[in-house]
C-alpha cells in the first residue's frame, strides 16, 4: 500500500474518532416512560417511535416470543438531543395476543406512567391514559403513650409547606396504649421534615420538630420527667 492511501486511511479513521468523540458529548434529553399493560390480555409488541427519525424502541423481545404480561409494567427510555427539545413526537403503538393493534401519535419526550387500556375501558379513540398519581414517601409512626396521663390530641405538620393533619381522641389516648399515625408525600419530597406535636388531659403539650419520613416506633414521653429537650424516644416499650 503506497503512501498516500496510508495518509488517507489514517485522516479518514481520525474523522471517524472525532465524529464519535462529539457524539458522546451531545446533551441528551430522556422521556421516561414507565408503562403499565392493563388491556387484559398479553401483548406481543410494543413500540416508541420518534416521528421525525423514524428511530424505534421495541419491548418485548418478539424474535425470542417473549409477551408483556398482562398487569405487568415496563419502563421505555427514548433520548432525544437537548437542542431537538419540543420538536420531536414519538407514536406509542402496541398489538395484542388476540390482534387488536392500537396507537397514540403524539406522545411528548417527558417522564410519565402510561395505562395502556382494555377495549371496553376506553372513553373515546385514545387507547391509553395518562396515570398522573405519582409514587408517594410514607412515614408510618406506631405511637406509645408513655406520658403517664391521657393525650388528648396529636398532630402531624409539614415544615415546608405547613400541611398538617391532627387526631383529637374522643375517649382520650389512654395511658400504655399504641396508636399508628401515617403521612404521604410525593416520593421527590421525602426528605421533608415534620413537627410532631402532642397535647395531654392536664395542658402539657410536647414537640419534636425533626421528624423524618420513615417508619419507626415513637414513644411520648412524661414532660415531667426529662431529663433532656426531647419528649419521645425512637423505641416501643418492652
Amino acid at each position: 500500500m503506497n503512501t498516500k492511501k496510508i495518509l488517507a486511511l489514517l485522516i479518514a479513521l481520525a474523522l471517524l474518532l472525532c465524529s464519535a468523540a462529539l457524539a458522546e458529548d451531545i446533551p441528551m434529553q430522556t422521556g421516561v416512560y414507565t408503562i403499565v399493560n392493563k388491556t387484559g390480555e398479553g401483548i406481543t409488541e410494543l413500540k416508541l417511535t420518534d416521528n421525525v427519525t423514524g428511530d424505534v424502541s421495541v419491548f418485548p423481545d418478539v424474535e425470542a416470543g417473549e409477551v408483556f404480561e398482562n398487569e405487568g409494567t415496563v419502563i421505555m427510555y427514548f433520548d432525544i438531543p437537548e437542542s431537538e427539545d419540543g420538536s420531536h413526537r414519538l407514536t406509542l403503538s402496541y398489538k395484542t395476543e388476540s390482534g387488536r393493534e392500537e396507537s397514540f401519535g403524539t406522545l411528548s419526550i417527558e417522564e410519565a406512567t402510561i395505562d395502556l387500556l382494555a377495549a371496553d375501558a376506553m372513553t373515546g379513540a385514545t387507547p391509553l391514559a395518562f396515570n398522573m398519581q405519582k409514587p408517594e414517601a410514607a412515614g408510618v409512626y406506631t405511637i406509645y403513650n408513655l406520658t403517664g396521663e391521657v393525650v388528648t390530641k396529636l398532630s402531624l405538620t409539614d415544615n415546608v409547606s405547613g400541611a398538617a393533619i391532627s387526631t383529637v381522641f374522643d375517649d382520650g389516648f389512654a395511658p400504655n396504649e399504641s396508636f399508628v399515625f401515617s403521612y404521604a408525600i410525593p416520593e421527590e419530597q421525602k426528605d421533608t421534615k415534620l413537627t410532631l406535636r402532642f397535647e395531654t388531659e392536664s395542658g402539657k403539650i410536647g414537640a419534636f420538630t425533626t421528624l423524618s419520613i420513615e417508619e419507626v416506633p415513637i414513644s411520648l414521653l412524661d414532660i415531667d420527667a426529662l431529663t433532656g429537650p426531647t419528649p419521645i424516644s425512637f423505641t416501643a416499650p418492652q
